[in-house]
């Protein structure tokens, strides 16, 4: 489908998920990283394969991944955070005629294909912002811009006020959608607590209990 790119930032795995560090190690947190990417991507081709896949990326493992599950991957060849990452996904987005945009990030516990149905398909103007806000440091799970460049973007720890200021600003139409499988990822101990106590028989969860995580937090 033309009209929209589905873009998904992957940080290289050896540096992904610091917040963690404290209860998982170096090794864990790299097992970690990979195996929700990989679960991002295959929600995707299971959920509806016409939509266009963009991972964007410093990792020659996540680039692997990618092109093996037949998303197109846009290769950094520094990382300079996910913030720029998007930036440039928008250019690219727009530079191959997509006049939408949702970022994804890649290491989302368990999206939901009903409610990714409810984002999709809720009404949106041009131009506009969706958010869809995560729990726990106020940051933002999901963007649906319309254009690509429709605000300018900030990932991370109180994005979403952020996002809301900037839609303002610049005149944007800004809707929220709080739905209930964007609302975690696994960033840091609190959030494990509340996927281990949520997601019992989830393959990360059976991960995370073979580890023995349960004991650390």
């Amino acid at each position: 489908m033309k009209d929209l790119n589905i873009v998904i930032p992957v940080k290289n795995p050896g540096d992904a998920k610091e917040r963690l560090s404290e209860v998982l190690t170096s090794e864990q947190r790299i097992v970690l990283a990979i195996s929700l990417f990989q679960r991002v991507l295959a929600f995707f081709q299971e959920w509806n394969s016409a939509y266009h896949i963009l991972v964007v990326t410093d990792s020659d493992r996540i680039e692997e991944l990618a092109n093996k599950m037949n998303a197109t991957v846009l290769k950094e060849e520094k990382a300079t955070g996910e913030t720029d990452a998007i930036e440039r996904a928008i250019i690219w987005s727009m530079n191959h005629g997509f006049n939408a945009q949702l970022v994804i990030p890649g290491d989302m516990a368990e999206l939901n294909s009903t409610e990714m149905e409810i984002l999709l398909k809720h009404p949106r103007s041009d131009p506009s912002v969706i958010l869809c806000p995560a729990t726990g440091d106020d940051g933002t799970n999901a963007v649906l811009s319309t254009p690509p460049n429709a605000i300018p973007f900030r990932f991370g720890l109180d994005s979403f006020p952020d996002y809301q200021e900037r839609a303002q600003e610049n005149k944007v139409r800004c809707q929220i959608l709080r739905l209930q499988s964007f609302i975690l990822d696994l960033d840091t101990p609190a959030d494990l607590k509340v996927f281990l106590k949520e997601y019992s028989g989830h393959p990360i969860h059976t991960l995370l209990t073979k580890w023995k995580i349960h004991e650390k937090l």
